[in-house]
């Protein structure tokens, strides 16, 4: 982001919400993607709270063709190695309409997502309970992200829907 950006700005990327849509467009001056790093097509993060992702022009083309919960992307200015890299965005993803408790068991939650509005979502991310608190794929997005070779990610066994 560089050393001049203010993270406590009204339209700074700090703001960004977990639980919905912000109302305002986020300040993202510029993600410097460090120069020892390779582009790939998810890149880290860090500088961004963990509220989405930044994804490459060709995954969210990808992304177009599939169901997805509340979200929103924003075009990201990109430095790499000192140069302008076009074709990135923010893809911000809050945790969606559903409720987990927090004593939850796995089927009791896997229940919860069925039954609620992501049930047909392709993607979504969990924040809470913390012990559900994943990226959620579903195997037809996993499989077209593989497809087309996408880099940046690799894939898990989830808590829930094993």
């Amino acid at each position: 982001m560089g050393d001049s950006y203010d993270y406590d700005a009204s339209d700074s990327v700090y703001n960004l919400s977990f639980d919905s849509l912000v109302d305002f467009t986020p300040n993202f001056n510029t993600v410097i993607v460090d120069d020892s790093a390779i582009l790939t097509d998810f890149v880290s993060s860090a500088p961004i709270r963990n509220s989405g992702f930044i994804v490459s022009e060709r995954v969210r083309a990808l992304l177009a063709d599939f169901n997805l919960p509340m979200h929103r992307f924003y075009d990201l200015p990109v430095t790499h190695r000192g140069s302008s890299v076009s074709g990135y965005s923010w893809l911000h993803l809050p945790h969606p309409d559903v409720s987990i408790p927090a004593d939850a068991s796995t089927l009791d939650a896997e229940s919860t997502v069925s039954a609620s509005c992501i049930a047909d979502c392709a993607l979504f991310r969990l924040y809470r309970p913390s012990r559900f608190a994943y990226c959620y794929v579903r195997s037809d997005l996993r499989q077209s992200l593989d497809s087309i070779g996408a880099t940046g990610v690799r894939f898990g066994t989830p808590r829930l829907f094993r």
